[in-house]
């Protein structure tokens, strides 16, 4: 390996023990060893990609970063919009209506065939990132936002981190059994995948019991990717 490479290598390390460049941008720094998460946006990505309906469609993502989840919308003829409070994706592509702002108080009024959410939804309600305001219900009012913005058979895509419950403040919600029904109240699961990350090495697929019970480590968690539908009586998920 070349001086630079090593170099890169040494800065990695020490950045992943010690939170330099988030301490250096203002972001709370991350626990010590960092976090052992390496390749979950991709892989929660690749997943929602690859489900989307074929057809044109009316789609709303929230919270997209830099998701490359647009561009994959636009490129099926899909009618876009994007709504984020801390990154404005429309520097990155266009073609699609942006909002900046925040999902909870946007006046939005329009509905959707397809809703997106991918790594956002645990993040709502707890102050520190992304702009977001406390609200300990923040996540479940949002979810329930969601619903009022579906159209008849239209899907949402949810992504979450999974395992016994826990709010790791002011980083994310973990979902387990006792909070996952109440985020998926009113809504089915249509297809769902789980996967669970060897220390330090790859991810693999995992039973949805395993996936919730993985114990409480705020270096780790559990994927949970899903499709929902709107459950027209009401009852919880």
């Amino acid at each position: 390996m070349s001086i630079g490479g090593q170099i890169g290598t040494l800065a990695r390390k020490v950045n992943r023990h010690f939170g330099l460049i988030q301490w250096l941008s203002g972001d709370p720094i991350p626990p010590a060893g960092g976090f052992d998460l390496d390749g979950e946006k991709l892989i929660d990505w690749a997943w929602i990609c690859t489900n989307l309906p074929r057809g044109r469609r009316k789609a709303l993502e929230i919270g997209p970063g830099k998701s490359p989840i647009i561009p994959a919308m636009l490129s099926l003829g899909y009618e876009v919009t994007a709504i984020d409070a801390s990154v404005n994706a429309s520097k990155i592509i266009c073609g699609f209506e942006f909002i900046y702002g925040d999902f909870q108080s946007a006046p939005i009024e329009s509905k959707f065939d397809v809703i997106i959410l991918c790594s956002v939804v645990e993040h709502i309600g707890l102050p520190g990132r992304y702009n977001s305001r406390e609200d300990p219900d923040g996540d479940l009012k949002a979810m329930q936002k969601v619903r009022s913005l579906l159209a008849t058979d239209g899907q949402v895509f949810l992504t979450i981190p999974v395992g016994m419950d826990v709010v790791h403040k002011p980083w994310h919600r973990v979902y387990g059994e006792r909070r996952l029904p109440k985020l998926l109240h009113g809504f089915d699961v249509i297809q769902s995948r789980y996967l669970i990350k060897q220390h330090w090495g790859p991810w693999q697929e995992t039973s949805r019991e395993k996936a919730l019970q993985l114990p409480i480590d705020i270096a780790r968690y559990c994927l949970g990717e899903m499709a929902l539908q709107e459950k027209h009586d009401g009852g919880l998920a």
